[in-house]
């Protein structure tokens, strides 16, 4: 006689695909086979599991197309299964799964976009601090710019990639109308967000900025910064060494 937990674990093997597990001997038929009310749950874990998936990755959907969405999600859920009742978390590896699937590929870009549809999704539950309006800066005269000191929102995430990937996010949007073609090597802008993330004033940060990209434009990155509402702070530095 199986106990309890020996019986559990067997359910949950088979329903991940292992044969040599399956509890069907003590499954009562009742009307239904054993085998045929396995596959019930089986079929209820990949469908819910997969339309999860691709609740949380719909860019990555759009890209690959619904059936080899389905197939990626069904090898990623063997790979990764959820820990929790709560699907919500079980997209958080799947940027890593990509990024092993499609390595040294031309579409190893994949992974990137993931993880910044992931990175969407941790900021939809983040806690949601206030914003900054760029309308403070108009006290801040200009010599003293140098040494503003930016502080991120706590519902803000940095991705950095070699990719445009938030060009290719934008392009795959449902209420996207024309089919632009992306160069993958335009690369992006990374930088001053993560420098001022650091807490260095924005002098470092521009100086970070301009390393990578010579011909960065400090005000048009500070207006999209504030655009996507970015920071939720500002301090002014008085003293500087």
């Amino acid at each position: 006689m199986l106990s309890l937990p020996e019986l559990q674990a067997r359910i949950a093997a088979t329903l991940f695909g292992d044969a040599t597990a399956s509890p069907a001997t003590w499954i009562r038929a009742d009307g239904i086979a054993p085998e045929l009310r396995l596959a019930i749950y089986r079929n209820n874990l990949e469908e819910g599991f997969a339309k999860t998936l691709a609740l949380e990755f719909p860019v990555m959907r759009r890209l690959v197309g619904e059936d080899y969405f389905r197939q990626l999600a069904l090898s990623f859920l063997t790979r990764h299964p959820s820990r929790s009742g709560d699907l919500h978390h079980v997209g958080a590896p799947f940027a890593g799964f990509l990024r092993e699937q499609f390595a040294d590929t031309a579409y190893r870009y994949f992974a990137d976009v993931a993880a910044l549809e992931w990175a969407l999704q941790e900021c939809l539950v983040a806690e949601n601090d206030e914003t900054l309006e760029p309308s403070v800066l108009q006290a801040v005269p200009p010599h003293a710019y140098c040494g503003l000191r930016f502080g991120l929102r706590k519902a803000a995430r940095l991705l950095e990639s070699a990719f445009p990937v938030v060009r290719i996010w934008e392009a795959n949007q449902p209420g996207a109308t024309t089919a632009e073609i992306i160069d993958l090597a335009a690369g992006p802008e990374f930088a001053l967000a993560s420098t001022l993330a650091t807490g260095l004033p924005l002098e470092a940060a521009l100086d970070a900025s301009l390393a990578c990209e010579p011909r960065f434009d400090l005000r048009v990155a500070l207006h999209r910064s504030f655009e996507l509402g970015v920071f939720a702070h500002v301090s002014l530095i008085t003293e500087r060494s």
